[in-house]
């Protein structure tokens, strides 16, 4: 007796007696004649239901029509039945009832008479044919992927590995066959050469050829090497030429040749259908890693691929243990992750022969890592370490196919990248990068997968155009923004400016900010934007507001007619060729007004109390507008002061880790997904060095600032460029003799009601004592002499005023007095000998003048 749970292949047609004594039993509606039509809706089922559970069957409430919807409906109810009665019958089994799929509806029959009464059925299962089907007769490939069961289902992913699945048992049964004719074919090639061996007599020749008459499959195998031997003739013995017989000895002679598939068959040893599969290749390189790692090795299921089980450890494999054991497990896993992701990301190379030609392969390997880009979140190393995993491989892909690396991506590749870019917004812009990475590097190619990926968001019109507003900047980068691109571009822009959605404005304006970055052709188009721009100006979001600036702080750029810095010192007044008035503007448009327009949308913006974030953004973005803006330089000065100190340091200092020249950081400002990257610039390589230091000296009033504070100083020293230029000597002294000096040298032509020796006086702070002591070194050891020596002569009095400070009984915080004379030993020895006049005579004299504090100090290890 057979079970129908263990039984696979072809159901016995008609039902079994049994089966049809049992059906007629139960007095249903109508006879049993096509078990695939008549139960696909259930009707009947619940008939036969109702005869065993009639006060759990309502019969009111299934419908007996062929509509999709009451098909569900009605298999619904009795699939709740069943589990309420633990029936052992799946939604698998119904789902192919429903859509009459091969024989699941006898199947079914047999299941429900096996449940119900507790029987079983004899079945004789129909033998199978021996004589196989003619190659012609047999199904392809393609025709067995249209199968409706494939179809049908709506996810992209089961519907893939149901494809891949009878792709595999197609491939299968295509061993089985060639395995069993091989030795058919290898006799009939073994007895045709034989015969090719006799003399044939002219006057046999036809006999000899209907004996040897081959099929017509084996002729169309070889049609193309007979049509080649046919053009080369044959001639008979008596110079005739005899068609038939020049066929037939060709054939049997191309039969022998192992160039053809008969005799090709006959010498391989086995079939190189298919490439190396990837997981063969990376199991090596995965496998060593693990088994560095004790603990991680030993929950690894053996019995799966090391690949795929490693990845569902990392996404949801932990011990049950205490809070302890389980950070040091996931710190195990994280870094192991690391290596796994690294070693494959360095050996991507390997992969790409596999994956550019089997497809399958490469849906098997974006599945098996994929979990990685949307499991983990986008703080994770496993994340980032991910991503470089990608881009690697799709950067080898493209190399090698690019067209079908490219197909790949939009048909495997975007489904579930779109369902993680709306999801994530955090990801966004990693995510962009790992699209473009497998994309063709031209125009038409990236319009192309925009379209695509527009496709699969659907109706998600906001997450698309977050993306573009991320997608934009690595076009810019590869220099493809042309008017297609452009045009695209620009029109989600203005579509995201009137969004009611905030994050929404803010993506409309990046993609603005870079277009008016990256090109002049569209700054008219962007300009002629500037009423929306002020009504924008005045959102509450606080990352509108930024980006505005940005965009503002760029426009004006380009109609501004002051001069622009071209070098990192920004003081050598020349005129950069970017800064014509009004390149790429309209001629209808007046420059003047563009400019006062945007001018009053940066002032609305830049001011002092606004968001700091707002504000840093600023920061970053305005130092090409300060020369010849007196007021914007103030506002400017004002602002950096006024910002935290780790948020004016990252500005004024230069990334140690970053390149030379004009180095920039990415930030992000606010926790979470809510905000995008901002790039921060060392503005102390991009400012008018003499005009930001004339603007903090301005703002140094002696009648309500008894002594510099730790912004002061900060901003003070970076506004010193790294060479002082001889014309503007004369200017840096002033500025010198202003902050360090109290005006002493400008006193005769104008006295001053109240002087202060700001520098000086900060020498004397515990927390001003290294910045002061550096701007001081900064002038009294300038390779410009005049600079040298006028500076150290005008510092004899304010540092004679600090050393009588220094050893006075005032109440005030002090510097230990040995920073004091080492800076001041330092000097007296590396100096220029001005610098050593002036310190010696200042030892000198406060010793003449203050005797008793002399004696107690460590001055004297000055001399």
């Amino acid at each position: 007796a057979a079970t129908l749970a263990p039984m696979r292949g072809p159901m016995p047609s008609p039902l079994p007696r049994e089966i049809h004594k049992w059906l007629q039993s139960l007095d249903l509606s109508f006879v049993v004649k096509n078990p695939k039509r008549d139960l696909a809706n259930g009707f009947l089922v619940a008939e036969m239901m109702s005869r065993y559970y009639p006060k759990d069957v309502n019969m009111n409430t299934f419908e007996n029509g062929t509509r999709l919807a009451a098909k569900i409906d009605n298999w619904e109810q009795l699939f709740k039945l069943f589990k309420r009665k633990e029936l052992p019958i799946s939604k698998h089994e119904i789902d192919a009832v429903i859509h009459c799929s091969g024989d699941s509806a006898t199947e079914l029959i047999f299941h429900l008479y096996q449940v119900l009464t507790k029987k079983t059925v004899k079945l004789f299962a129909p033998q199978p044919t021996a004589e196989a089907k003619p190659a012609y007769m047999r199904d392809t490939a393609a025709k067995r992927l249209k199968d409706n069961d494939i179809a049908r289902v709506q996810d992209n992913i089961e519907r893939t590995i149901k494809a891949i699945d009878t792709l595999g048992a197609y491939h299968d049964e295509r061993r089985q066959l060639k395995a069993m004719e091989a030795p058919l074919l290898i006799q009939a090639h073994r007895q045709n050469r034989t015969v090719a061996r006799e003399n044939y007599d002219v006057s046999s020749k036809e006999e000899v050829q209907d004996s040897l008459q081959m099929s017509e499959v084996r002729v169309k195998a070889l049609s193309a090497s007979a049509v080649t031997l046919q053009g080369r003739g044959f001639k008979a013995p008596d110079g005739s030429q005899s068609k038939a017989a020049n066929v037939k000895a060709e054939l049997l002679k191309s039969v022998g040749s192992p160039a053809t598939s008969v005799g090709a068959l006959a010498s391989m040893q086995q079939p190189a259908l298919f490439v190396k599969p990837a997981s063969d290749i990376m199991r090596p390189l995965v496998q060593n890693i693990v088994q560095e790692s004790p603990e991680l090795a030993k929950v690894i299921d053996v019995r799966k691929d090391v690949v795929a089980s490693f990845m569902e450890q990392c996404r949801d494999g932990a011990p049950a243990a205490g809070s302890t054991e389980l950070e040091q497990w996931l710190q195990e896993v994280e870094k192991t992750s690391e290596r796994v992701f690294d070693t494959l990301s360095d050996r991507a190379k390997l992969l790409v022969d596999t994956l550019t030609k089997s497809p399958p392969e490469f849906w098997k390997v974006w599945s098996t890592f994929q979990p990685a880009l949307t499991d983990f979140p986008e703080t994770s190393p496993v994340f980032g370490r991910a991503v470089k995993l990608f881009k690697s491989i799709g950067h080898y892909m493209r190399e090698a196919d690019a067209p079908l690396t490219q197909q790949l991506i939009s048909e495997v590749g975007l489904p579930s990248l779109a369902r993680e870019l709306a999801r994530s917004p955090e990801k966004r812009e990693c995510l962009c990068e790992v699209i473009y990475t497998f994309t063709q590097e031209d125009t038409l190619n990236h319009l192309l997968v925009l379209r695509a990926l527009k496709d699969k968001l659907g109706n998600k019109t906001p997450v698309y155009i977050s993306c573009l507003s991320y997608f934009i900047s690595l076009d810019a980068r590869m220099g493809l923004l042309d008017e297609h691109l452009l045009d695209l571009y620009i029109y989600y822009a203005l579509m995201a400016m009137q969004s009611p959605q905030p994050r929404i404005r803010v993506a409309g304006i990046s993609i603005l900010t870079t277009i008016s970055m990256e090109t002049t052709q569209h700054h008219s188009s962007i300009i002629a934007l500037i009423p929306t721009f002020h009504d924008l100006a005045r959102d509450e979001w606080w990352e509108v507001q930024a980006q505005l600036l940005l965009l503002s702080a760029q426009l004006l750029g380009s109609v501004m007619p002051s001069r622009r810095p071209d070098s990192a010192s920004g003081d050598d007044g020349t005129v950069s060729a970017s800064s014509k008035v009004g390149e790429g503007l309209d001629p209808m448009l007046d420059p003047d007004e563009v400019r006062q327009t945007l001018f009053d949308i940066v002032k609305h913006l830049f001011v002092v109390g606004a968001s700091k974030n707002v504000l840093q953004v600023g920061l970053s973005a305005l130092p090409h507008l300060l020369r010849d803006n007196v007021d914007l330089m103030l506002t400017y000065v004002t602002v950096l002061m006024e910002q935290p100190p780790e948020y004016r340091q990252r500005l004024l200092l230069p990334d140690p880790e970053g390149q030379e020249g004009l180095t920039f950081t990415r930030k992000t400002y606010v926790r979470g997904n809510a905000s995008r990257m901002y790039e921060e610039r060392c503005i102390s390589q991009l400012w008018p060095h003499l005009d930001v230091a004339k603007a903090l000296a301005r703002k140094l009033d002696p009648s309500k600032l008894e002594y510099l504070e730790l912004p002061h100083l900060e901003v003070l020293l970076a506004s010193l460029p790294e060479q002082f230029q001889e014309e503007l000597a004369d200017e840096w002294l002033h500025l010198y003799d202003k902050v360090a000096c109290g005006g002493a040298a400008s006193a005769v032509a104008a006295p001053a009601p109240q002087t202060k020796s700001y520098i000086f006086d900060a020498l004397l702070d515990p927390e001003l004592n290294s910045m002061a002591a550096a701007f001081i070194k900064r002038f009294w050891t300038c390779p410009n002499e005049h600079i040298a020596e006028t500076s150290a002569e005008r510092s004899r009095k304010p540092l004679l005023q600090a050393l009588a400070e220094l050893y006075s009984h005032r109440a005030r915080p002090k510097v230990a007095e040995a920073a004091v004379v080492q800076f001041l030993r330092e000097m007296r020895r590396g100096c220029p000998q001005p610098v050593q006049i002036l310190i010696t005579s200042s030892v000198e004299s406060f010793r003449e003048t203050m005797p008793n504090e002399y004696r107690s100090s460590t001055l004297s290890t000055v001399l």
